[in-house]
């Protein structure tokens, strides 16, 4: 029996680049999710001169790009730095972790503008060096609630909309403290220096917020902070709307048009042909989501079926019924050192085979690192010495009820639990 894969500590940033089984790769972070056109293709651009022209979106939003070298490393860095997209300081930018509502201002049903709070927190933490030594998967959500909610997500501070306030929660907690918009900033600090005082204080330091809520109590962290909390009652987590294909704002001529990625990855090539898809049908901005599915912004609805024929004939998804957005898949091997199998490739095949209803999940993952999807699924596939372990309505760490299994074995199952096709 192989050795369980090794679970990392720290996520690759551009600065700090992570090996692999097809290079290294880094990462870059987008302000608010935001990237003109003219920035996708240099980014787009700078991923096929120093990598292999492989691009994933990240569950954070992230853009990572895979096959570089450490010196082809260096030279995207330097590239992404001087077009003004990251930090030169590698503590800063390890820790500039704040995602966002991908639709930010241009959501009328949005209680607030995310995409200005998001971009007041990284300005917060450009500004205090202190909150520069937090653990680097430490991470902010800003959920600007409205027609693209993050309502199923958590980190280890959220900040949401409350009764006409602003309410920021800690991960794993109940209450919250509420705030202005003006005094957010200030908030989340006082949280975060929070969390690393009182992890300094523990003999085992807490790298998450959820840890430390589970050790010290939620309570103890709002008083060490200065804060007072009430508390909030969880949000429903059903999700609002579709995040593909046109996506109407209400009392809005222009609406967004998300386009899905296969298994999270676009090539070089079509992101620079998605950006000036971009320009064409919209305002010229695409918005990337935790739901590994860039967003067009401005596009009208006469103009949706041709783009959805343009986003197709790039090999991306513009139908919300598209069996593959249903599927979770890691880029597996030989991409990944730890995967033993080839994750993707065999989620498309299943795919392909069998399709997936709306109403169910595949999880398929190269091993038990888990990194595409850490929630359950319907069926989750975990990658063994060649071969899959079967999860029926759990996790990758969950009690598997077949194992050992084939791409051949495990295809036969579906189909036949599928039933005949007519």
């Amino acid at each position: 029996m192989t050795a369980a894969p090794a679970t990392k500590g720290w996520c690759p940033t551009l600065l700090s680049p992570m090996q692999s089984g097809d290079g290294w790769l880094a990462r870059v972070k987008p302000s608010a999710g935001v990237l003109s056109s003219a920035v996708a293709r240099l980014i787009a651009g700078a991923a096929r001169r120093y990598g292999n022209g492989h691009i994933d979106l990240t569950s954070r939003g992230n853009l990572q790009i895979r096959g570089l070298t450490p010196r082809s490393a260096e030279d995207f860095a330097e590239t992404i730095i001087g077009a003004g997209l990251a930090s030169a300081d590698p503590s800063l930018e390890a820790v500039r972790n704040v995602m966002a509502s991908p639709l930010g201002p241009d959501d009328p049903t949005a209680p607030f503008d995310s995409h200005a709070v998001a971009r007041d927190i990284e300005a917060m933490l450009a500004g205090e060096p202190a909150l520069w030594a937090l653990p680097p998967k430490f991470c902010i959500l800003v959920d600007g609630g409205g027609a693209l909610p993050l309502r199923d997500l958590t980190a280890d501070i959220m900040v949401r909309a409350h009764e006409g306030a602003l309410a920021v929660h800690l991960d794993g907690g109940i209450r919250a403290a509420l705030c202005a918009p003006s005094s957010l900033a200030g908030t989340v600090k006082a949280l975060a220096l929070a969390f690393l005082r009182l992890s300094a204080q523990r003999s085992e330091t807490p790298r998450r917020m959820r840890a430390l809520v589970m050790a010290v109590g939620e309570e103890a962290i709002f008083a060490e902070a200065g804060l007072a909390a009430v508390h909030a009652a969880a949000q429903s987590k059903s999700q609002a709307g579709n995040s593909i294909g046109l996506i109407s704002l209400q009392h809005q001529p222009l609406s967004g048009f998300g386009v899905g990625l296969p298994f999270g990855r676009v090539e070089a090539d079509a992101l620079t042909r998605l950006a000036n898809l971009a320009e064409r049908y919209g305002d010229g901005s695409l918005r990337t989501t935790p739901w590994r599915a860039p967003l067009l912004t401005g596009i009208t609805a006469a103009d949706a079926d041709r783009l959805a024929d343009e986003v197709s004939a790039l090999g991306l998804i513009a139908d919300p019924t598209d069996p593959r957005l249903t599927i979770f898949a890691c880029v597996g091997a030989p991409s990944c050192a730890s995967a033993t199998v080839d994750a993707r490739g065999d989620a498309a095949r299943l795919a392909a085979a069998i399709g997936v209803t709306r109403d169910q999940t595949l999880h398929v993952s190269g091993c038990g690192k888990s990194c595409a999807h850490r929630g359950s699924a319907s069926l989750t596939l975990v990658g063994r010495d060649g071969r899959y372990d079967l999860i029926r309505n759990g996790s990758a760490i969950g009690r598997p009820s077949l194992t050992g299994l084939s791409i051949d074995q495990i295809e036969a199952l579906l189909l036949s639990a599928k039933g005949p096709r007519p």
